[in-house]
């Protein structure tokens, strides 16, 4: 199956192009789209086409940064039982042999291919990016581990903290919260990751001292699970709370393997370097079922790079 999206209308099609599903959802106001209409070929329900449909038609309404409504009946369902969350497009520099970690980063070839990774991250910059902790800790923060002793029996109101609302966000996937921010600011040299807000996607386990740290400096953060994150959970809050609508998923491996698995990946933006890095660096997506995504763009870069872009 193939799905083939116009402005206003998704379509999937079978392998010989005949159409067995359509959703359609028009701008029915300057931001707003209405998910109208979705059908189903009759001998091909009962195989999540009309999930799928509904799915793409909500991730291309939050890529244009526009508001979702539904009026029939199936979506407003898929929606009540799924909550709505942002787009999430996975954007990483890689090698030849789909690597993401490890020395071919730090060659001549592999820095200036990072430029152009940056380059594009800046270009096609959403309302916020998402890393894992040890991704947070080695590219911000240099593993700084703050004093706590102040905070020792602190008494912290429950519930998530929503320090501010912000034009662009840093999202901190860190079960226990430890990454030691010293600021509610991101402070970076490059404009696509300076001044962003950062939230802490942290679990119930974290301690209550360190919730009251985050307090004091101004960090946000809510809660997505007792003991693991759960994922769409977070993506929900993020989106109701913050009103992230497109989310740059930028590793590690380990987080982004999480996200695959639990089907939140909607489109893929990779940079390949023309590297093939050694055997023991850490692949795009670590623990990941087989999943198909179709090609919808690729394009030679300066220093020999290709980046590709990759739909559901």
């Amino acid at each position: 199956m193939k799905y083939i999206t116009q402005y206003s209308e998704i379509s999937c099609v079978d392998d010989s192009g005949n159409e067995i599903g359509k959703v359609t959802f028009p701008e029915t106001e300057k931001g707003v789209f209405d998910i109208r209409h979705t059908e189903v070929s009759e001998n091909m329900q009962g195989r999540g086409i009309a999930s799928g449909l509904v799915r793409r038609a909500i991730a291309e309404i939050c890529l244009r940064g526009g508001e979702v409504r539904a009026s029939c009946s199936y979506a407003e369902n898929y929606i009540r039982k799924h909550g709505l969350r942002p787009a999430v497009i996975c954007h990483m520099v890689t090698s030849i042999d789909g690597k993401v970690t490890g020395d071919f980063l730090y060659s001549e070839k592999g820095i200036a291919v990072s430029e152009v990774y940056y380059e594009i991250n800046r270009r096609i910059k959403g309302d916020a990016f998402a890393c894992g902790r040890v991704t947070m800790e080695s590219s911000f923060t240099n593993g700084f581990r703050p004093d706590l002793s102040e905070f020792e029996g602190a008494e912290i109101p429950k519930g998530d903290f929503i320090a501010r609302k912000h034009g662009y966000y840093a999202v901190s996937f860190d079960t226990m919260g430890k990454v030691g921010w010293t600021d509610s600011l991101i402070h970076d040299d490059d404009e696509g990751y300076d001044n962003c807000h950062i939230i802490e996607v942290i679990t119930e386990n974290t301690p209550e001292k360190m919730l009251a740290y985050y307090r004091k400096i101004g960090v946000s953060y809510i809660f997505a699970g007792r003991e693991e994150i759960d994922i769409k959970l977070a993506l929900n809050k993020l989106y109701s709370a913050f009103g992230i609508k497109k989310l740059l998923l930028e590793g590690g491996s380990i987080i982004n393997g999480a996200f695959l698995r639990e089907g939140l990946v909607d489109g893929l933006s990779i940079v390949t370097a023309p590297i093939i890095a050694r055997s023991g660096d850490k692949p795009l997506f670590e623990g990941s079922d087989m999943n198909e995504f179709q090609l919808l763009s690729s394009q030679v870069m300066e220093n020999g790079a290709v980046w590709s872009m990759y739909g559901m």
